[in-house]
């Protein structure tokens, strides 16, 4: 009988990049006919059915966080000390595992790019955070145990960071970018030429321009000022600006457009579900983040064929080429950021161009970057 392998994760109640991740490792573990443990809390709906998979939940719900990140810390090194296996992939914050998917990046390069843009206040407010504190000493013990086999990050950026901030032996570290669902937005790439003019009606949004499109929750963060500044020097171009996310500051947000005279060319469309419309009728994407590990709207909008403009602070930028997309090299030179919308103004979509920067994702599909891992895992167990 081939052995358990357990894995962890905190919460699988959300629907994002990690949950979905979570499900698709195990799957493929369990496809091989491993026995998989899944550690986690709360209620978890799996995404597929195997009599290899076993779920433990830990009955934890504290109103503060950094409670939750002791306790299922704890919950797991009693379980495993209990019942150990020789693999443990951890994808979340936790002390010990022979695995991590880094896929949250580095906690340290985080705060250190929020104390930047934020100033001296907020940094000296990390040192008081238990949260923050807590998430940097289960990470300093995650990456630096001499148990560790491999950690996975999605990002040569995030490589250097863990390099950067922590003392572990760099072949230890394996890289392998986020992948892209390339047969599910099969259909709506092929469409994305005949439904355009009358998605664009449907929106109340002008037919004939360039149209950018942002996405993304948290504005400030994901730099969303920035771009508007940016877009306020080129105005005189034809354009429109779609933005999507949620913010808890939108009206902050509405008096800068307000102030910058942008009124006519930037539309807040919220949360949404339904993103791969916007994908269908914008030109390109742009992600202006502070930091990204990995923004997966960068592969999704190459996969859709979209030019895609990014700071050089998301990991998804090591994955661009001159044909489908550029990089923006200063977020505080905002000469950097307009030279590099007025590129992506030069690389408006056509049914052409849109071919050929989907073509350039296709060998990231998501079960083939998943099967890296697993591989890499299993090769060496």
């Amino acid at each position: 009988m081939k052995h358990r392998i357990t894995l962890f994760k905190s919460s699988l109640t959300q629907t994002g990049g990690l949950e979905k991740y979570t499900w698709q490792i195990a799957q493929r573990f369990c496809q091989k006919k491993f026995p998989v443990t899944l550690l986690t809390t709360g209620t978890a709906h799996p995404l597929f059915e195997s009599d290899y998979l076993h779920i433990v939940s830990f009955p934890i719900d504290y109103r503060l966080s950094v409670l939750n990140l002791l306790q299922f810390n704890r919950c797991c090194a009693q379980y495993i000390k209990k019942h150990p296996t020789p693999i443990i992939l951890g994808l979340d914050r936790n002390q010990f595992q022979t695995h991590i998917r880094a896929g949250n990046g580095v906690h340290a390069a985080y705060l250190n790019y929020r104390a930047q843009e934020e100033g001296v206040y907020k940094k000296l407010s990390f040192f008081f955070n238990p949260l923050h504190q807590m998430t940097l000493q289960l990470e300093k013990k995650s990456f630096e145990h001499p148990e560790l086999q491999t950690l996975f990050t999605n990002s040569y950026l995030v490589k250097q960071e863990v390099l950067s901030y922590y003392d572990i032996a760099p072949e230890k570290i394996q890289v392998v970018h986020n992948g892209v669902e390339w047969t599910v937005l099969e259909p709506y790439f092929q469409s994305w030429h005949q439904k355009k003019q009358a998605i664009l009606q449907s929106l109340k949004l002008p037919s004939s321009c360039y149209h950018f499109l942002f996405i993304g929750n948290n504005y400030r963060r994901k730099g969303l000022s920035k771009l508007l500044q940016a877009l306020s020097l080129i105005s005189n171009q034809s354009f429109h600006l779609s933005v999507i996310g949620k913010e808890y500051h939108l009206a902050d947000f509405e008096q800068q457009v307000s102030a910058l005279n942008l009124e006519s060319k930037v539309t807040f469309f919220g949360p949404r579900n339904d993103t791969y419309q916007f994908y269908q009728y914008a030109d390109s994407l742009v992600i202006p983040s502070f930091y990204d590990p990995f923004a997966n709207v960068t592969i999704e909008a190459l996969a859709m064929g979209l030019f895609v403009v990014s700071s050089a602070r998301n990991g998804g930028s090591e994955i661009l080429s001159p044909i489908t997309g550029t990089v923006i090299e200063s977020l505080e030179d905002i000469s950097s950021f307009t030279q590099a919308l007025h590129i992506a103004l030069s690389h408006p979509k056509t049914e052409e161009s849109a071919v050929a920067i989907r073509e350039s994702v296709k060998s990231f599909d998501f079960s083939h970057q998943i099967d890296c891992m697993v591989e890499s895992i299993l090769i060496n167990n």
